[in-house]
């Protein structure tokens, strides 16, 4: 296990230039995402706090939520997404499409989590945000970035036609398999 850590930092270093960027991308995605909560109209605003509203009743008056299914449906919609990524990696237009994923992610957390506190106010939200997201994104977003870099490396290589394909491609597949394991924690 320490050897799999020392190899997975060993790469997140060596291509950290990569890493900065998708992480940059995701924060603006964030940022993009509470932009448009605070700059929702007054309809919009009203539609997002009843929604979140009926949300907070439901947990709170459901006697059990069945974790199992709500498992099962949050690992396959992970799974999903980094297989998209993989694919995405994998093809000649791919790069604008990890990208647009990346702040896809970063858009719907940041509306989701100041759609949260803007309904439920300050301190409830932030208790609540962090209740409800932190443990399943505290995985899923390193896998998401993990699995963006190594397909924004195999699109690089192959656009510059420097790579044997074969190998490139069983590296990404290693590491879409490697991220789809840590998504799995979530």
């Amino acid at each position: 296990m320490e050897k799999q850590k020392s190899i997975l930092l060993e790469y997140v270093f060596k291509n950290k230039k990569n890493f900065i960027i998708i992480i940059t991308i995701f924060f603006i995605g964030m940022i993009m995402g509470i932009f448009l909560v605070n700059n929702a109209d007054y309809t919009q605003k009203d539609e997002i706090l009843n929604y979140v509203k009926k949300l907070e009743v439901n947990i709170k008056e459901t006697d059990s939520i069945n974790t199992t299914v709500l498992i099962f449906k949050s690992l396959k919609d992970n799974i999903m997404f980094i297989i998209l990524i993989w694919f995405l990696g994998c093809t000649i237009v791919g790069s604008i499409f990890i990208y647009l994923a990346v702040a896809y992610k970063g858009l719907m957390l940041g509306y989701t989590i100041s759609a949260i506190i803007a309904s439920l106010s300050i301190k409830s939200g932030c208790i609540f945000s962090i209740i409800s997201l932190l443990p399943q994104n505290i995985f899923l977003l390193p896998a998401i970035f993990l699995i963006s870099e190594s397909g924004l490396k195999l699109y690089n290589g192959i656009r510059r036609h420097c790579v044997n394909l074969k190998v490139e491609v069983l590296r990404h597949s290693i590491i879409m398999l490697i991220s789809a394991r840590i998504s799995g924690h979530s």
